[in-house]
């Protein structure tokens, strides 16, 4: 999956185009370390191959955490 492509802002030469990638984390909480998982659009350089996510993506993954947060039982902390 590909969106508009611009030309890199670190390395001047390569073209940045998205895709879709898996990102995969644990968190700590008040119930213990809570494992989360989400699908971001990333911006991949065809050069230097720097990775880069868009603005907003802190509440892409806030929520994500918030998903998987509700999901455990009380108590396990």
């Amino acid at each position: 999956m590909t969106d508009t492509t611009f030309v890199c802002d670190l390395c001047n030469n390569g073209y940045v185009t998205k895709q879709a990638e898996e990102i995969a984390f644990w968190q700590w909480s008040d119930k213990g370390y809570v494992y989360v998982r989400v699908t971001l659009l990333v911006g991949v350089c065809d050069h230097c191959h720097a990775k880069s996510l868009d603005p907003g993506v802190d509440k892409i993954l806030d929520d994500a955490f918030q998903r998987e947060y509700g999901k455990l039982p009380e108590g396990r902390g």
